[in-house]
């Protein structure tokens, strides 16, 4: 629980995600993920982002998760997309 939890938090503090969510509000909304790239053979890899909010906001949880298919690296390529959704998600208040 709690291990998994830091370490999912991580990812967008200092982990794979953490450039995407350079300038992220993480104190006011609290954000957790993982970044993935699936390999598929004779093609691009598939990118991927699925991020949640381990603590409530205004009562409201949230869960976002990006895939590009054949679109590279999950970091690079679905963590900025997830990051555009939350900063939606956050500009709109809970």
């Amino acid at each position: 629980g709690r291990y998994l939890r830091s370490a999912l938090e991580g990812v967008v503090t200092e982990g794979t995600g953490a450039g995407a969510f350079r300038g992220f509000d993480l104190d006011a909304w609290p954000v957790a993920g993982k970044t993935g790239t699936a390999e598929v053979y004779g093609k691009q890899a598939t990118a991927w982002f699925a991020s949640y909010m381990p603590e409530p906001v205004a009562g409201h949880r949230y869960v976002v998760v990006v895939r590009v298919d054949q679109g590279g690296e999950g970091g690079r390529v679905a963590a900025p997309i997830g990051r555009a959704v939350w900063d939606a998600i956050a500009h709109r208040g809970a």
